[in-house]
């Protein structure tokens, strides 16, 4: 079965393609992932050895300006993908819900090909709503996505976020699972407030300072500061702008301050880490907080909103959190609870039963 997989615009989608894509080629499948013409997203599936496509593609932004890109974005994104259908003529195609999901979907639909969608976030994006109608499929990452697509819930199928190989293939065993052992980070590209508030609050974290192991990631734009700030204080921390090997982070960890994008909650759900999770308030529709509350409803994760985000807020819910192992424990728990290991597994599932029933 040939399937093709729309999988750029972000980390947040690619990664989870990479990984459906993945399993797929083990089943003996072959793939084709649609990209931009982008470095990270480039050399990401060519690390994954994925053969790849590119097509032009931006987000929709409201202004004039950012309208009359998008619709030219869009027409080039759709000459080239009608393109690619006729070149490598798939019998499905996955939409990670991102915006170069529309032209692939529309042009697969003129060639009659089922299109499957699959939304990260709890919150449906935009192209995911609008793709949805005609939809063969709609595979989701939270159980209460089902409350933003009501018109859709025969479609709707509950598989999880994929979580990369690597981290599946590390196990979950801890490597030194002390209260103590605390990861900051705020993604790929690192957070500068989360930076600023974990710097500032070292002053106030005085107190269990011999209680704590800190792992700091934190991008390469504020490496600088957060050193100093970490200096000046005599705070032996283990900094670095990012981490090829993010699983090993996660075992030594028993707390993590973090943004709260998909790809990030199902990582600490799979690794059962309790978090304190600080949505970045400019996402899209505010879709990390949506994310977020999902965590906290379940008694995983305590949550921050950026704009009560310093010092004294972040210091009191460590210091709560790391002197009290029951409530990290109990935590942990519910964390594993929201895990799906087998999301990829489950997705392939679908995109299998839909071709399927296409013949």
């Amino acid at each position: 079965m040939k399937i093709l997989i729309v999988a750029g615009g972000t980390g947040g989608h690619l990664y989870p393609g990479i990984s459906v894509a993945k399993k797929l080629i083990e089943k003996q499948h072959k793939v084709l992932l649609v990209i931009r013409a982008k470095e990270l997203e480039i050399k990401a599936v060519s690390a994954a050895h994925l053969e790849y496509a590119t097509i032009a593609g931006t987000g929709l932004k409201k202004s004039l300006a950012g309208l009359i890109k998008f619709g030219l974005q869009f027409l080039k994104g759709f000459g080239q993908a009608k393109s690619i259908m006729a070149r490598f003529n798939p019998e499905v195609i996955l939409a990670m819900g991102n915006y170069l999901s529309l032209p692939l979907a529309i042009a697969g639909w003129q060639r009659k090909i089922p299109v499957v969608l699959h939304e990260q976030n709890c919150l449906p994006g935009k192209a995911t709503k609008f793709l949805a109608k005609k939809a063969a499929a709609i595979c989701v990452s939270f159980v209460d996505s089902a409350a933003y697509l009501k018109n859709y819930e025969s479609k709707i199928v509950f598989t999880g976020n994929p979580v990369r190989p690597e981290m599946l293939a590390a196990g979950t065993q801890p490597r030194d699972h002390q209260p103590g052992n605390i990861l900051v980070f705020g993604g790929s590209q690192g957070a500068h407030s989360i930076n600023l508030a974990m710097v500032e609050a070292l002053d106030r974290l005085e107190s269990v300072r011999t209680k704590m192991t800190l792992t700091h990631l934190s991008g390469t734009k504020d490496q600088g500061l957060v050193e100093k700030g970490y200096q000046e204080r005599n705070f032996n921390v283990s900094l670095s702008p990012y981490l090829n090997d993010m699983h090993e982070a996660y075992l030594r960890a028993s707390l993590v301050v973090a943004r709260a994008g998909a790809a990030t909650l199902a990582e600490l759900a799979y690794f059962g880490l309790p978090s304190i999770l600080i949505p970045y308030p400019y996402a899209a529709e505010d879709h990390q907080r949506i994310n977020a509350e999902v965590f906290v409803k379940a008694g995983a994760a305590r949550i921050i909103l950026d704009q009560d985000l310093n010092s004294q807020t972040l210091a009191n819910n460590i210091i709560e959190m790391i002197q009290n192992e029951t409530v990290l424990q109990q935590m942990s728990k519910a964390a594993q609870k929201l895990a799906q290991p087998e999301a990829a597994e489950n997705i392939v599932k679908v995109i299998t039963e839909t071709t399927s029933s296409k013949s």
